[in-house]
């Protein structure tokens, strides 16, 4: 089929760094077949040859008086060949790295190749492949799937379905513009890669500085931008899971390195090179460790889709407005030029231009997108769709401006349609959560009492409750008893802060703390830092280390592996030792140890000083899992007791007041913490206490109900709403499960109550 004007101009500047001479010779090139016979045209061209363009690119020859390299490593020399989408070039050589002498051959799934597909004329290719090679890998694409079962029957053939990674959640905005006429796609300053915003807006024919208004957080919310994670994730898993190659651990792993993806279908290096580290190990090959390192990334010379700094916050990561170039539209000594964003929409516009509106279409349907033209004119502002006004020749896309800032903001903005005007079970104060949960994620959870609610509803439901200390066989219930499964390792409540990040601190020993063990009036010991998960003791002081060394490599394992923690700040008062300024979770005397103002003091720490351990934590753990995401919550129990000269009920309220002021502060200062507001949907005045027992203290079901389904609602990509009622059942039964060291301080005060 004839190829476009443009394809030719581009043709020339990529193959010999010019235009072309005339606009006969453009014309006289449209005439080409296809694409593919047009670039083999130019490779074949005399200019191509003696211009020596891509000279820098070509591997020298080993000279015939050097000796060949015999005695390399090798683990393999099967021949392999590989069929799929631009993926199988830097996938062959990471094959050959890996093995040393594997022999790869990439066959990049081209549209001639398609339509020979189509057409039947694919059997003669694919048997050539198969005899020729010992292995054929190939990418599941259904024209090619109907084909493979003729090429499996011929003898000796070794065909393996392979996957391909195509991740849109890092760049939801990029589309690729097809013509209507099936001519090809339109090509942009990022060649085919396109902006749906910068389309949407010039066949609206919107202005440049309208169109980059439309690039912010409320756009992206509004266009479902946010919600690409979820389905990109189970996109790729379930390509996987579908020809039985299973990539739930290697995207665990491509996920703590942050942004795995110059494109939405241009992988980095490292992730071609572990999906073909488990594709030699699938075929018995052993692979050389670290060969990788040395292929040269191919995608990044071309162009790179930035992930906008919006999106990037939500997923934890860095973002810009940076868009990289083809680095064959570059000169030869500037390989790496980018557009920032005005460049590219004014660019992109530029080359829009040139066509008419109706020319193209893209994949995503933009239907919904016209919702966006009502805030253009008034930032951040923004009626429902169902509101937007007729258009007629002569009327404007933008509202008038608005009376108030308020007007038109969603219900939850105001209390008496988030409140007064809903039923009691209906309050939902989530907005909305950028993170999401899946059975695969591995959830931790740490901090007071309140939290053992969430790890027994995550197990329930199933989802991948990680726990890295387990009781290894014992009864249930004795395994409760002991501290088990409470939490995802044996280190019992954290309340505070300061316990969490000296937890953290102790398991790396980078806190030496001087309290070894707790004598009790019986003669056993108790852990100063977890005295109730050995409710008979230990024997010795040496047994109290011992199994606090052996809790501690189970501690590692959890902060370097976890994928979520979800950590109950519980209280501000705090009993330390004065020597090296260790926080415990109960004070000396209660569980075991005793009074001695010259050892120990109390604390009741401020909100700076909460945050400020809270900062630590997070930057210790990110350092160490640069994945790891943090959900914080406070804690709805009051204050079994206080130690201040003050009432219970203010102290409990000055408490939950710092933790939740500290909360937020971590939550809206990283991009990695959030927060989920179980505290107010419990303590709440629109409640009217039903959510506590009679002591006005414990929650009831009906709390941990209300509570557990907003958490699965809003953080869980799975569906479990038909579900929920079964394993609340389970939950109403287990209420007083939950393990509060702090009841005991009010037991030890009144021994007869």
């Amino acid at each position: 089929m004839p190829i476009t004007r443009e394809a030719v101009i581009w043709g020339y500047i990529y193959f010999l760094g010019r235009k072309p001479e005339s606009e006969e010779t453009i014309q006289a090139h449209m005439h080409t077949q296809d694409e593919q016979t047009f670039a083999e045209t130019m490779l074949r061209s005399r200019e191509f040859h003696l211009g020596n363009r891509y000279s820098h690119l070509i591997e020298m020859k080993v000279p015939p008086s050097l000796p060949q390299a015999r005695q390399h490593v090798a683990t393999s020399k099967i021949r392999i060949a590989i069929v799929g989408n631009c993926q199988v070039g830097p996938l062959s050589k990471c094959l050959q790295a890996l093995s040393g002498s594997v022999a790869a051959t990439p066959v990049e799934y081209t549209a001639k190749m398609y339509r020979k597909a189509a057409q039947g004329e694919m059997d003669a290719d694919l048997a050539k492949l198969a005899t020729g090679h010992d292995v054929l890998l190939v990418h599941p694409f259904e024209e090619i799937r109907q084909l493979l079962g003729k090429a499996s029957a011929l003898p000796g053939a070794k065909i393996h379905l392979i996957p391909k990674v195509e991740f849109s959640a890092f760049h939801p905005d990029l589309i690729y513009i097809e013509s209507k006429d099936k001519i090809g796609r339109l090509r942009g300053p990022l060649i085919e890669y396109n902006s749906s915003l910068v389309f949407y807006g010039w066949q609206r024919g919107m202005k440049k500085s309208e169109i980059l208004e439309l690039f912010r957080d409320e756009v992206y919310s509004e266009l479902g931008f946010y919600d690409f994670w979820t389905s990109a994730v189970e996109g790729l898993l379930r390509e996987g899971s579908s020809i039985g190659f299973p990539l739930d651990s290697l995207l665990d792993s491509w996920k703590k390195k942050g942004c795995f993806m110059h494109s939405s279908n241009h992988p980095k290096l490292f992730v071609i090179a572990d999906l073909a580290g488990a594709i030699l190990n699938r075929l018995g090959i052993d692979t050389i460790p670290g060969a990788t390192d040395y292929v040269a990334d191919n995608f990044a010379d071309g162009p790179v889709w930035p992930v906008y700094p919006e999106i990037g916050k939500r997923l934890g990561i860095d973002g810009n407005y940076l868009f990289k170039m083809h680095r064959a539209d570059c000169p030869h000594d500037k390989p790496v030029l980018m557009f920032d964003l005005e460049g590219f929409v004014d660019t992109s516009l530029k080359t829009f231009s040139k066509y008419n509106k109706d020319d193209f279409v893209c994949r995503r349907n933009l239907d919904h997108y016209r919702r966006l033209e009502a805030p253009t004119m008034e930032r951040g502002i923004r009626k429902p769709a169902a509101t937007l006004p007729s258009e007629t020749a002569t009327s404007r896309r933008f509202y008038i401006p608005k009376r108030t800032p308020y007007d038109g903001l969603p219900d939850f903005h105001f209390w008496h349609k988030a409140i007064g005007g809903t039923v009691l079970r209906e309050v939902d104060p989530v907005v909305s959560a950028s993170l999401k949960l899946d059975r695969q994620t591995r959830i931790a959870t740490a901090g007071s009492c309140f939290a053992q609610h969430i790890s027994r509803n995550l197990r329930r439901h199933g989802f991948n409750y990680f726990v890295t200390e387990d009781a290894g066989g014992l009864p249930p219930e004795e395994a409760s008893s002991l501290g088990y499964g409470l939490f995802s390792a044996r280190y019992g409540n954290i309340y505070t802060a300061c316990q969490l990040v000296q937890l953290l601190e102790r398991a790396f020993g980078e806190f030496n703390t001087m309290e070894k063990a707790w004598l009790r009036p019986d003669g056993r010991f108790v852990d100063p830092f977890r005295p109730r998960v050995e409710p008979e003791g230990f024997k010795t002081s040496k047994a109290v280390e011992a199994s606090r060394e052996a809790h501690f490599a189970c501690v590692r394992e959890m902060f370097e592996n976890l994928d979520v923690l979800v950590f109950t700040l519980g209280l501000t008062e705090a009993w330390r030792s004065v020597r090296d300024g260790a926080v415990f979770p109960l004070a000396p005397g209660v569980a075991g140890g005793v009074i001695d103002s010259g050892r120990y003091e109390f604390v009741n720490f401020q909100v700076s000083e909460v945050v400020a351990d809270l900062e630590k934590f997070v930057q210790k753990l990110t350092k160490l899992n640069p994945g790891a995401r943090i959900i914080f919550t406070v804690s709805p129990v009051p204050l079994a007791a206080t130690y201040e000269n003050r009432h219970v009920l203010v102290a409990t309220t000055y408490s939950k007041s710092v933790l939740r002021v500290a909360a937020e502060a971590l939550a809206s200062g990283h991009a990695n913490c959030f927060y989920f507001p179980s505290y107010e949907i419990i303590t709440g005045n629109f409640n009217r206490s039903a959510y506590f027992n009679g002591d006005f203290r414990t929650v009831n079901a009906a709390g941990i109900d209300h509570v557990m389904r907003l958490f699965f609602a809003h953080y869980s990509s799975e569906n479990i709403s038909g579900e929920f009622n079964e394993a609340l059942k389970l939950e109403f039964e287990s209420m007083k499960e939950a393990v509060c060291d702090e009841e005991e301080i009010a037991e030890a005060a009144s021994p007869n109550a």
